[in-house]
């Protein structure tokens, strides 16, 4: 709850003492109440249920491997209004992904300027999913990354030889003369690889292929 001030009320979860005493000096600067801190995820719904906070902000790696996302989703399970906002140094798709997944309303780098701290735990305050933009690169590349697996599971050995004497800029003759395939086989190797990339034309398949890293 808001304190009488009208000031939202922050806890704070890191088990790196330099961090954590950063974060309470910036979120005092943005006028921000810190109720409290703790370094152990084990203790996050207990220390939650005694201060009430209108945020968490918890850095998701503290404790084992894993620990925190936990513990985070045992709050939120018990308190569905409870508002927490990842603030780590370790902002990776997959850490992007876990922390959304288990209850977090935003992510954002420990690298970020406090304006933008600030705007992310006013967001999340308010009941808004906030991701700062390099956690949304984060996800993209992951997106990228699990499109580039499927494309190159499902486009054949020669699919991706022909498709790569496209970007070479050779012709469907030229192809099938160094690959000793008819120009037929040809048009029928990149027509299904057309469909397997979404692709209108054979220009666009390359483009799709060069932004999913399947040629170098």
């Amino acid at each position: 709850m808001l304190t009488h001030e009208g000031r939202l009320r922050v806890m704070v979860a890191d088990d790196q003492v330099v961090a954590a005493r950063g974060a309470v000096m910036y979120l005092g600067a943005l006028d921000f109440e810190v109720v409290g801190t703790l370094d152990d995820p084990r203790r996050l719904l207990r220390t939650f249920d005694e201060m009430r906070p209108d945020v968490v902000l918890l850095e998701p790696t503290m404790g084992p491997k894993g620990a925190a996302f936990a513990h985070v989703a045992e709050l939120v399970s018990a308190h569905p209004e409870a508002r927490v906002l990842a603030l780590t140094g370790d902002l990776t798709p997959v850490s992007v992904e876990a922390a959304l997944e288990h209850g977090c309303l935003g992510v954002v780098p420990k690298t970020c300027s406090v304006d933008a701290l600030g705007k992310a735990v006013r967001a999340v305050a308010a009941g808004e999913r906030h991701l700062h933009p390099k956690a949304i690169t984060a996800l993209l590349q992951r997106r990228q990354a699990n499109e580039s697996a499927r494309a190159m599971k499902a486009l054949s050995a020669r699919e991706l030889t022909v498709l790569s004497r496209v970007a070479e800029g050779l012709t469907n003759h030229e192809i099938g003369a160094e690959l000793g395939i008819s120009s037929d086989t040809v048009k029928t190797h990149l027509a299904r690889t057309l469909d397997k990339l979404n692709a209108r034309d054979r220009t666009q398949a390359v483009a799709r292929a060069l932004r999913l890293g399947l040629l170098a």
